[in-house]
């Protein structure tokens, strides 16, 4: 596979980890907002630098 191709696959896979961290802690955790906001945050920019 392309190497570009793959590396966007793998920024793409990085930032869902983080939206689905942020979700998971907002489920057992909703007072976490820092937390949560932290990770939505990262899964952004992640799906911006792709």
């Amino acid at each position: 596979m392309n190497v570009k191709i793959e590396f966007i696959k793998e920024w793409i896979d990085k930032a869902d980890h983080d939206l689905g961290s942020a979700k998971l802690i907002f489920t057992h955790l909703p007072n976490y907002y820092d937390t949560i906001a932290f990770h939505c945050q990262q899964a952004v920019e992640k799906y911006i630098k792709v």
